[in-house]
């Protein structure tokens, strides 16, 4: 067997290695740029300069903007569902003193919708609608990533009125919300404003969702 298809079926051997972590540094670079002056003046000559490579390398790994960009949202979306697999649900104080479902939307806010990867990617998200080539990109994958994080939504929350098709319009609302929040904030010239408006609108779901008693 060709060694470079060892390498591909097998254990990456040091050119793998050495290709992914080109990409990843490359897709870093993304995230930073994105989150710094948005998906307009993001380019490639950006990208370059904050990754610090040449233009041959990362034209080699990525022939254009979008899917250099396409890429980073891929990673990013896998990143946070291995996270939300991971996390499942926090630790609750002993006491009962804080609402399950209010923290658990309060610490996504904090800990992976407002920070540099959840900056950017809003910024790939809004970009999508006007920029088609990105658009096709990406549709088939977020469609499945869509899928995948309500299918761990379900096994943790239900909804309080029993009614099961609520799940899904509940925290349909609940992203739409995180997201939307990340905007109003170049609005709002006070930053201390938004950890109060989050919490607010915790508290303003948390009655509509309750943990499963026989969650993972």
């Amino acid at each position: 067997m060709p060694a470079e298809a060892a390498g591909k079926r097998g254990k990456p051997n040091k050119k793998d290695l050495q290709a992914e972590a080109m990409q990843g540094r490359i897709c870093d670079a993304v995230v930073v740029s994105l989150d710094r002056y948005g998906y307009a003046d993001t380019s490639i000559n950006r990208i370059q300069e904050i990754a610090g490579v040449s233009r041959g390398a990362l034209t080699h790994h990525f022939a254009t903007k979008q899917d250099l960009v396409a890429e980073t949202a891929m990673r990013l979306l896998d990143r946070a569902m291995e996270a939300s697999r991971r996390r499942r649900m926090p630790a609750m104080p002993p006491d009962g003193s804080a609402d399950p479902v209010e923290t658990y939307l309060v610490r996504t806010w904090k800990k992976v919708v407002n920070t540099p990867q959840g900056r950017a990617l809003v910024e790939i998200l809004v970009a999508m609608r006007t920029d088609p080539e990105l658009q096709a990109l990406m549709a088939d994958h977020l469609a499945a990533w869509d899928a995948e994080i309500s299918r761990t939504i379900a096994e943790v929350f239900a909804p309080a009125s029993g009614d099961e098709t609520d799940l899904a319009i509940v925290w349909t609302i609940c992203r739409t919300f995180l997201r939307g929040l990340f905007i109003q904030s170049r609005f709002t010239a006070d930053p201390d404003a938004l950890p109060v408006i989050m919490k607010r609108f915790a508290g303003i779901i948390a009655p509509h969702l309750k943990l499963r008693e026989d969650q993972p």
